[in-house]
């Protein structure tokens, strides 16, 4: 018995029709002059979708596995991952699968390395000052050091799989320790109501030349420029927290704000730095004093605005550590 012959889409179209009104199989094979086979067929068909390319090869089982050790083991890469599994397929197939998952090979963000003693201040930190008002923070005298390089190093490129929104999980970041020469060091301050003086520093930093910055450059500007009460902030550094620096503060009076280690993303201090950064690398001085003009000249062009919008916006670096347990923030 041969098989029946495929019917076109408008007789299928039909016979559903009439199976539809209630004909019977006989009613239809004598109206469309078909077999009851055809019409079977013809109520059975679907659409179904066309597949083109070979088959994949990793079966679910093992796109599981390839995500459950990307997940784990965030900076794997797919060549480890290939031979850790004993894979047979190509680390192409496994970034592609592991893209699928949404665990693309991203940039890790460099973070201070936080122990456990600096995740607990942090934390302590955010939530004794989340609920201050803003006029408090307004009060601050925000101070830093910071080196500025003529010239950026190349690094290596490192990347991490991750999913989206998570690049300040621990997990996921690559930890960093302040190290490295500049070929300019510059001490600066601000607050919510304008930049402070900035300051070259000659030679090695030590805490003889950090009192004299505070005498000579800092205070005056603080007597003249800030409210009758305000408080200074600096951080943890030795020369910051040594015994002269210390009676210098009680000497002259001078309420400290109580501030944890390793933490640069609490300071907006710090993004005034990165906007000098960015100025310097458009400018591309020549040389030292070529770069310490820039310093000087893009720091007195910092609006007031950017600075009250960087000192109002420490409710929300507060909320932000508090909501990544004490690890570093997008600030």
């Amino acid at each position: 018995m041969g098989r029946s012959r495929h019917c076109s889409e408008d007789e299928r179209f039909l016979i559903k029709k009439l199976i539809k009104e209630g004909k019977t199989y006989k009613e239809v094979q004598k109206i469309i002059g078909c077999s009851a086979k055809m019409i079977s067929n013809a109520l059975k068909w679907e659409q179904k979708t066309e597949k083109r390319g070979r088959k994949r090869k990793p079966t679910p089982r093992m796109d599981r596995r390839i995500a459950k050790l990307a997940k784990t083991q965030p900076m794997m890469g797919s060549k480890r991952i290939k031979q850790d599994l004993q894979l047979t397929v190509s680390t192409v197939t496994i970034r592609r699968r592991l893209t699928e998952v949404n665990l693309p090979a991203r940039s890790p963000r460099k973070v201070p390395l936080l122990r456990k003693r600096h995740v607990q201040k942090r934390l302590q930190f955010a939530k004794e000052h989340i609920d201050w008002p803003e006029k408090k923070w307004h009060n601050i005298l925000w101070t830093d050091e910071s080196k500025i390089v003529l010239f950026g190093s190349k690094g290596h490129r490192q990347y991490v799989r991750r999913p989206a929104n998570t690049e300040f999980k621990p997990q996921y970041s690559l930890k960093t320790i302040k190290h490295g020469g500049a070929s300019i060091m510059i001490w600066g301050c601000f607050s919510y109501y304008g930049v402070g003086p900035i300051h070259r520093i000659q030679g090695i930093m030590d805490q003889f030349q950090y009192i004299r910055i505070l005498e000579e450059v800092m205070l005056p500007y603080a007597e003249e420029e800030m409210p009758l009460r305000w408080t200074f902030q600096q951080d943890n550094d030795p020369k910051h927290t040594s015994k002269r620096a210390k009676a210098w503060f009680q000497m002259n009076k001078i309420q400290l704000m109580e501030w944890p280690a390793q933490s640069p993303d609490l300071n907006p201090i710090e993004n005034l730095w990165a906007d000098i950064k960015s100025a310097v690398h458009e400018a591309k001085p020549r040389n030292a004093e070529e770069l310490w003009n820039t310093v000087q000249l893009s720091w007195a062009a910092i609006p007031v605005e950017r600075c009250q919008k960087l000192v109002d916006s420490m409710h929300h670096r507060c909320v932000a550590v508090i909501g990544n347990r004490g690890f570093a923030t997008k600030y």
